[in-house]
C-alpha cells in the first residue's frame, strides 16, 4: 500500500521488502510478473493455482511478488505487503 500512497502523493518511492521466492515460477521474457506468494520458513513460495485473471489465489496470498524477466529460483523478489513485514 505504501509504493500506491507515496506515488499518488508525489513522494519517493520506499524500498521495498525482498524476500527469496522459492518454487518452481516462470518469468515472464521482458516482463515483470506479480505473483501472489505465502510465507515459508525460508522465504516466500508461489500461491498454487495462480494465473492470469483469477484472483482466489491473490486473496489467499500473504504479499505479492515482483519477479523481473531474469529472475532465477531462490533469488530476493520485492515484495508488496499490506502489513509491515
Amino acid at each position: 500500500m505504501q509504493p500506491l500512497l507515496a506515488g499518488l502523493a508525489g513522494r519517493p518511492l520506499p524500498d521495498l521488502p525482498g524476500a527469496p521466492l522459492l518454487g518452481n515460477v516462470r518469468p515472464a521474457p521482458g516482463h515483470t510478473r506479480i505473483v501472489p506468494v505465502r510465507w515459508q520458513r525460508y522465504g516466500v513460495r508461489a500461491v498454487d493455482g495462480a494465473h492470469s485473471g483469477y484472483l482466489g489465489p491473490a486473496a489467499l496470498a500473504d504479499a505479492l511478488a515482483a519477479v523481473p524477466p531474469e529472475w532465477e529460483e531462490c533469488d530476493v523478489a520485492d515484495l508488496l505487503t499490506t502489513a509491515p513485514v
